[in-house]
């Protein structure tokens, strides 16, 4: 078509619109969760909260270590009860049959001890030289842990739960120690599977003159509770006390009652010097000690070769002053001391004087210096109440200053040159504080010096 034939009068043809097609962008999950100045946000709290954590932990320090606690729980205002526990305790004890006893011009001069509790615990502040230190309970409930139990003595007040006396744990020391015995505790009234076993107190004195005159083997005792808790113990001098010290100091006190409990002690030992010697002691309610796999030591309440309770009329037995047929066949069989038995009395021991003729003494035994020798301990406490023992020695043909009371002042029977200071409470005989000093030592037979 030529462009004369196009008419200039026709409609153009439109152009088609151009459209603009906006396509939405892609966000990230984070972006579509709200990221971004959100992220920011949040790093920035986070690093506020870690910072304000380290100050925190700067601040507060962790929690100090647990210490075991030999001192029963007690409350800050004392027990009024606690004055007849003596008088209930020796009353609990079952008495062997007198009706073939004769006593030769005997008369009974028991005399318990009339102390508060108070009174009877003074001494507890004083015993060890290291001390568990804490300082002294106030007036009422003492210086607490924040359990309401007081840490010491408070005006009037019985102890307190905790190291607040100021003294190393009478029952031994919690870490080992090269030069002292080691010691085990076990409550009969219940067996290694938690259930009770039935024990009495006639019982308990069977079971202890079995396990002494079978050898101390501890598969005896494997049938009852076992602390896990093993102590050392370099000297036995424990003043009257509460029962409940003991599986207190064991840390078992919350799984035993404070009765017809038993504590071994055993280790090797040689003299300082060579010679004879003797020990001299008494323990409430039992105190057994075996030398050189022989019984060499046996005086307390009960007697624990024996198995026969000894206050009152016993003792007359083996002064000589009572006759019983019975008797003596058990005791010329398994008790190691001869009659007429050796006491002494003290001042300080009044209970010990009028129950149970006061401190005896054992019979003698030859140790050589350079020489090990086995050596086990048995410490009982049977109805409950108050426990006290102390163990002290004499070397035979050494001369002793005399007490108040004209007995001899014995040396303690140590294994370290720390010496308690003299108690105030009751059945804590006086001792010689220069005395020798024996020596742990493993194994067996000659050093090799």
């Amino acid at each position: 078509m030529s462009k004369d034939d196009f008419d200039e009068t026709l409609p153009l043809e439109p152009e088609p619109e151009t459209q603009v097609i906006y396509e939405k962008p892609k966000l990230s999950f984070w972006q579509r969760l709200g990221g971004g100045s959100l992220s920011v946000s949040v790093i920035i709290h986070v690093i506020l909260l870690c910072i304000g954590a380290v100050w925190v932990l700067r601040i507060i320090p962790p929690p100090n270590e647990k210490l075991v606690d030999f001192m029963p729980t007690g409350g800050g205002g004392g027990n009024p009860a606690s004055q007849d526990k003596m008088a209930k305790k020796q009353a609990s004890q079952v008495r062997p049959n007198l009706s073939r006893v004769v006593v030769e011009g005997a008369a009974s001069r028991i005399a318990l001890p009339e102390q508060d509790e108070s009174t009877q615990m003074a001494s507890l502040g004083q015993i060890g030289s290291g001390g568990m230190a804490g300082g002294m309970g106030g007036s009422g409930s003492g210086g607490g842990r924040g359990d309401g139990h007081g840490q010491g003595f408070g005006s009037g007040t019985g102890p307190g739960k905790g190291m607040g006396t100021g003294m190393q744990n009478p029952f031994g020391m919690i870490n080992p120690n090269e030069n002292a015995l080691e010691g085990s505790f076990y409550d009969l009234k219940q067996t290694n599977k938690r259930k009770d076993s039935g024990m009495t107190n006639e019982k308990i004195r069977d079971v202890i003159h079995e396990f002494c005159n079978r050898g101390w083997k501890e598969s005896i005792l494997d049938d009852y509770y076992k602390a896990s808790v093993k102590l050392y113990q370099t000297k036995l001098y424990i003043p009257l006390m509460p029962a409940d010290a003991a599986p207190a100091a064991f840390s078992c006190e919350k799984e035993v009652q404070p009765s017809r409990w038993v504590v071994v002690y055993r280790g090797n030992v040689t003299p300082p010097r060579s010679g004879k010697y003797r020990f001299i002691g008494a323990g409430d309610d039992v105190l057994v000690v075996r030398f050189n796999n022989k019984h060499v030591f046996d005086h307390g309440f009960t007697s624990g070769t024996a198995g026969i309770y000894l206050a009152g009329n016993g003792i007359q037995f083996l002064k000589g002053k009572a006759e019983n047929e019975d008797w003596e066949k058990i005791f010329r069989k398994d008790y190691p001391m001869k009659r007429p038995v050796t006491y002494y009395e003290y001042d300080s021991t009044r209970n010990w004087n009028g129950a149970i003729g006061g401190l005896a003494a054992g019979a003698e035994f030859t140790a050589e210096a350079g020489t090990k020798y086995p050596i086990e301990i048995l410490v009982s406490e049977i109805p409950g109440g108050l426990f006290c023992a102390s163990l002290l020695i004499e070397e035979v043909g050494q001369k002793y200053e005399a007490s108040s009371s004209g007995s001899p002042v014995f040396p303690l029977f140590r294994l370290d040159n720390e010496v308690p200071p003299p108690a105030k409470a009751d059945n804590a005989p006086p001792y010689d504080p220069n005395g020798p000093v024996w020596k742990r030592v493993p194994g067996r037979g000659k050093l090799g010096l």
